[in-house]
């Protein structure tokens, strides 16, 4: 699809949505008292893998569904602010920040576009559910996030959408 045809579908689909939207009311909060930090891939539809609605959570994504300080800043916010309770890290399977050292994807990247990221730094994955326990680990310890939200790992399956949560 082209850049103008993609545009023309994006306008023509917002307004189909526009035409049927019922959400003025919904409230800024998480309905669910929950927040789910995962993965900007595609595949990953957090709403439909948890059968919730608009309103119900606050999702933050990035590269690997990986916890960063800012990240942490969102999340913080969030049990404080907007009703979120329960904190779920939900990276996933075939995740490409876990599949090839930053080395191979500098070099990737330098190929794709012709440009130097040799000082382009990315959070690779070295081992998924290691980082997980540890993203988890660091939240829980999080002198800032009061004692009673519960934060769980989970990992979601991109060929089977079974999410695998992890023991605590």
């Amino acid at each position: 699809m082209s850049k103008s045809n993609l545009l023309s579908h994006l306008i023509s689909q917002n307004q189909r949505y526009c035409a049927e939207f019922s959400s003025k009311d919904v409230p800024g909060i998480a309905g669910k008292e929950l927040l789910i930090l995962t993965c900007m891939d595609s595949r990953i539809v957090p709403h439909q893998i948890f059968g919730l609605n608009i309103g119900d959570v606050k999702v933050v994504r990035n590269a690997g569904g990986q916890l960063n300080s800012e990240v942490e800043k969102d999340i913080i916010l969030a049990t404080h602010l907007l009703n979120c309770h329960t904190i779920i890290v939900m990276p996933h399977t075939k995740c490409a920040m876990a599949s090839m050292p930053q080395g191979v994807v500098q070099h990737k990247l330098t190929q794709l576009s012709n440009k130097d990221f040799s000082n382009f730094k990315p959070r690779m994955i070295d081992n998924a559910e290691d980082r997980l326990r540890e993203d988890v680990k660091s939240l829980q310890n999080n002198e800032l996030i009061d004692d009673e939200i519960e934060i769980l790992g989970a990992i979601y399956d991109v060929d089977t959408g079974v999410v695998n949560w992890l023991n605590q």
